[in-house]
């Protein structure tokens, strides 16, 4: 073979190992690409995950300043009916309308109580028509004599197990018989900002739940309407609804 000839193919074949190794080792292969895809959305799972930890936790603190709250609200809800027991209201009691109590003056928040029977149907989250009456007139008593205080919003039950609702248990179905009120009120021109849900389940009862009467009362929602920076209220200022 000529010399030239073998020189050629020498070149040629040098040529085809460059080019062979230049495919092959210069940038990321399909399987390296697919790796880092998976890592890029393992993290971001990562992330989306201890984003949620954070809002349960928050959602933790929230409830147990709720519970702490609720106490010294009680405290002073007795006092005021033995000091109180007329009724405080610019315009007829609501009561006359929907079976409910009228606001009662406290030192520190005025306070109102409404029949779970007149909001919801039985073992039910969802407002009826009634209900959204009611709501609609306590939303009208915010907006004029409450606009400047924080709105506790607590549902309430009676301590009978739940047997035929989609609710795990009386805790989950006053928490979002609370919800529903929240969003109603929300609904009605009540800010965000001013709302705070809680929720006490069958854990303060107003009666005993040894008769069908007593368990109605019990079955009941509460709103305060709490004058802010008042002690240990002032904790939990700042959280709304969604």
């Amino acid at each position: 073979m000529p010399r030239m000839s073998r020189c050629l193919i020498t070149s040629f074949s040098m040529l085809a190992l460059v080019l062979t190794t230049v495919g092959t080792g210069c940038g990321p292969s399909e399987k390296d690409i697919k790796i880092q895809d998976l890592t890029a959305e393992n993290e971001q799972l990562k992330n989306e995950l201890s984003d949620r930890d954070r809002q349960l936790n928050d959602a933790i603190v929230r409830e147990n300043e709720a519970r702490e709250t609720i106490d010294e609200l009680n405290r002073e809800l007795v006092a005021a009916r033995t000091t109180t027991p007329q009724p405080r209201m610019q315009q007829p009691p609501i009561e006359q309308h929907a079976k409910a109590d009228g606001w009662i003056k406290a030192p520190s928040f005025d306070m109102i109580s409404v029949p779970g029977s007149v909001l919801f149907a039985s073992g039910k989250a969802d407002v009826t028509r009634k209900g959204r009456s009611t709501l609609a007139r306590i939303a009208g008593d915010i907006r004029s004599q409450y606009s400047d205080r924080d709105i506790y919003v607590f549902g309430h039950t009676d301590n009978q197990p739940i047997r035929k609702s989609k609710w795990k248990d009386n805790w989950e179905l006053g928490a979002a018989r609370a919800l529903s009120v929240v969003r109603a009120l929300r609904s009605n021109g009540i800010p965000n900002e001013q709302l705070i849900q809680a929720n006490c389940g069958p854990y303060r009862p107003k009666e005993t739940n040894s008769s069908n009467r007593g368990r109605k009362q019990n079955r009941r929602v509460e709103f305060y309407a709490v004058k802010r920076n008042v002690g240990m209220i002032e904790t939990a200022r700042g959280y709304g609804t969604e």
